[in-house]
């Protein structure tokens, strides 16, 4: 047990005089950065050297930004360059010491503490000299570190990289194709669901395409992004204009479907009592039962639909609408078979005929209240049916 706890004192004790002190940005001065050659964008291939210099911020952090007695500090430098050559020299306060790497996008340093007779000196500047070449890039303009710098017990962002940006030629032309091929299928799909649609947001679209297009055959790459960049956040802004219009039009649409189906199944119902003495009177109230049930389930999915627009989840909205759009328009049209079969039912008191929501009601009292049913309900449904209704420009 003494020896377990004299082993324990000893960790305990030999603990401080190997940590290292946690370093931040601000004891470090901004590092001196150069490119050479110094451009606003790189092509594959280009050959070029890159100086990096950190440097402490003050006298005391000369003494920080190396290592502790026994305990050098690592100093990790990534690159995305290819074939790199790294000359990196530390300087202390007194003498200096250099390394060279070949081919290598990752190498790592110690910096050490440096004493001059058993006082604190520290270290002067780390200075990271680097040729290589640029490499393919996956997208049209993309930014890439040349100098990646982290440090042992250090936050990530005590030192910042630095970056160039680097063109691939090819993915602009795809680019801009894209874009324009996107815009045309988004005016034909709007065209489709019969939605309309301002033809001079696509206009500016293709006006920036064209404007890119110049661009890039001048060799202008970074302002032809910034065109394309454009073009797309405008054709983002319209899609999802469109996906909410989309789902709107395809709701008021299953909306006045239901509202019919409802009317409908109003006069059904009242109209089943003039036919109670009927052999089918069972079969149509069976009949009516299952409508009724569907109207009820297809109304509740709508609720849901509606509620996803709501919720601006406009493309499962228009998904769940078009799907309920046969559905609704098939109880529809099941409601009106029904509905002319009790009209040409023969009761025993004679014939019958179910009164039509485009005609005068006849002065009956269950035709009284039928249509006065049928009024409220119409009365109610326009309402709803208006305050669904969108505007293109009020989305704008």
């Amino acid at each position: 047990m003494k020896k377990i706890v004299a082993v324990l004192l000893l960790l305990i004790l030999a603990t401080p005089a190997l940590a290292l002190e946690t370093l931040t940005k601000d004891n470090f001065d901004t590092p001196e950065t150069e490119i050479k050659p110094g451009k606003d964008y790189y092509l594959p291939g280009d050959e070029v050297t890159v100086t990096y210099r950190i440097t402490p911020n003050t006298d005391d952090d000369m003494e920080l930004i190396g290592g502790e007695r026994d305990n050098p500090r690592t100093y990790t430098f990534e690159t995305s360059l290819e074939s790199t050559k790294w000359i990196i020299a530390v300087n202390y306060y007194l003498g200096s010491k250099t390394e060279e790497f070949l081919n290598d996008d990752k190498v790592k340093i110690e910096v050490k503490y440096f004493y001059v007779n058993e006082q604190k000196k520290g270290v002067r500047s780390i200075e990271v000299n680097l040729s290589g070449t640029v490499p393919s890039v996956s997208e049209r303009l993309e930014s890439i570190d040349v100098v990646n710098v982290s440090v042992e017990e250090a936050e990530e962002d005590a030192l910042p990289p630095l970056k160039i940006k680097v063109v691939n030629t090819q993915k602009f032309s795809e680019d801009i194709q894209k874009v324009r091929e996107d815009a045309d299928s988004l005016k034909s799909d709007l065209e489709s669901a019969g939605v309309q649609y301002n033809q001079s947001d696509f206009d500016e679209i293709y006006s920036l395409l064209e404007s890119a297009e110049s661009l890039v055959s001048q060799g202008k790459y970074v302002e032809a992004d910034e065109k394309i960049s454009e073009a797309e956040e405008k054709l983002d802004e319209i899609a999802s204009q469109a996906n909410k219009l989309k789902a709107e039009t395809e709701r008021d649409y299953v909306e006045d479907m239901l509202n019919k189906a409802y009317l409908n199944l109003s006069v059904v119902e009242v109209a089943l009592n003039k036919v109670a003495d009927s052999k089918n009177y069972t079969a149509y109230v069976e009949t009516y039962a299952e409508l009724k049930s569907q109207y009820d389930s297809l109304k509740s999915q709508f609720d849901d639909a509606n509620q996803m627009i709501e919720d601006k989840k406009y493309s499962d909205a228009y998904e769940k609408l078009k799907e309920l759009k046969p559905q609704v328009e098939d109880l529809l049209s099941n409601i009106d078979k029904l509905k002319t079969k009790i009209e040409n039912e023969k009761s025993e008191e004679g014939g019958f005929s179910l009164p039509s929501l485009n005609i005068e009601l006849p002065i009956s009292p269950l035709y009284i209240i039928a249509g006065i049913i049928v009024g409220v309900v119409v009365v109610v449904a326009a309402i709803k049916f208006r305050g669904g209704r969108r505007k293109w420009d009020e989305l704008r």
